[in-house]
């Protein structure tokens, strides 16, 4: 009779046995591990197969964001060495919003690269603090979007002023000639923002449109005298005339620049054209003392001196005729 179990296959049955039950002992082995975590450092005897186990075992708590190298599912080696680092309050300040994170990682490069997939940087974007900064407990992480957009403008160019003389025309009288039209140019500016405010801008082109045009007056210097008249033999002048009162607009006072009483009586003019101290006599005012001077008056121009600025606004601003009725002698040096 032949045996139920060949010699072949009871040798094989006995070493699978003899396999398992060797296995069964090294399993219960126990395993030295080194874990570290906020307390210190600690070395611990286990039977545990994997990393959470020995957490497990050990009453470390694992709380979410938390970071454990290796990880959790890890099987457990001899000499190994399990790392938790605890996870921590951050500030992300992105997008103009402000994100409260917990998180484990060690440097702002490696918080930026673990929020929600990844901040994404563009290559001119600031970070504080810098990229290799070590994290800390309720740090603030700041992302400075850095963004550059090309704009036109256009720009008003002003026009010149010029004046040529005429030997045809009788003293401060002026003929326009050509009238002045401002010109244009576009700009082409480079505008750079962070987080929206403008901290830059940068022409970096211009294209003229159309050029400025001048205005170009002629104005008399023909000397008149009056032939006529109460002033026949007076040299009479074109000007342009505008009113003013003491006390009333920016630097009028009071006093005249030679010490006169503003008022009415009492003109301003460019000593150039007419000396300071002249008698004057001007058509639509009456007699007057070139007694004062102006920032703004300039050339054939001429301001009259009223008691009242009602009086001066009333008056406006005209052509008059000026006689010179006589002039002071000149200083002697």
């Amino acid at each position: 009779m032949r045996p139920l179990i060949s010699r072949r296959v009871l040798a094989m049955l006995v070493a699978a046995a003899s396999l398992a039950v060797g296995a069964t002992a090294l399993a219960q082995r126990p395993t030295i591990v080194a874990l570290v975590t906020e307390a210190g450092v600690q070395k611990v005897w286990t039977h545990q197969a994997t990393v959470g186990g020995v957490l497990e075992e050990a009453g470390v708590r694992v709380r979410p964001h938390d970071r454990v190298a290796p990880g959790l599912a890890e099987r457990v080696a001899p000499e190994m060495t399990v790392t938790v680092r605890r996870a921590f309050p951050v500030s992300l300040m992105v997008d103009s919003r402000t994100l409260q994170v917990m998180t484990a990682a060690e440097s702002v490069e490696e918080f930026l690269a673990e929020r929600h997939g990844g901040v994404r940087l563009q290559p001119r974007d600031r970070v504080h603090p810098s990229m290799e900064t070590r994290l800390w407990p309720n740090a603030v992480v700041r992302v400075v979007r850095i963004h550059t957009q090309l704009v036109t403008r256009e720009e008003r160019l002003p026009y010149a002023r010029l004046v040529r003389p005429d030997a045809t025309l009788p003293r401060g009288m002026t003929r326009l000639v050509q009238a002045g039209r401002p010109g244009t140019r576009v700009l082409r500016i480079a505008v750079t923002t962070a987080d929206g405010q403008v901290v830059d801008r940068q022409v970096i082109g211009q294209v003229l449109a159309r050029p400025p045009q001048d205005h170009i007056s002629q104005v008399g210097t023909r000397r008149i005298i009056a032939t006529r008249g109460e002033f026949a033999g007076k040299e009479i002048v074109h000007m342009e005339a505008t009113g003013y009162a003491p006390w009333h607009g920016k630097g009028v006072d009071g006093t005249t620049a030679i010490g006169m009483r503003a008022g009415y009586g009492v003109v301003a003019v460019d000593p150039r054209v007419i000396p300071l101290r002249s008698e004057l006599f001007i058509e639509g005012y009456g007699r007057a003392i070139a007694g004062d001077t102006g920032g703004a008056i300039k050339g054939h121009r001429i301001d009259l001196g009223f008691t009242t600025a009602r009086q001066a606004y009333q008056f406006g601003r005209r052509p008059v005729r000026v006689y010179i009725l006589s002039v002071p002698p000149p200083r002697r040096k």
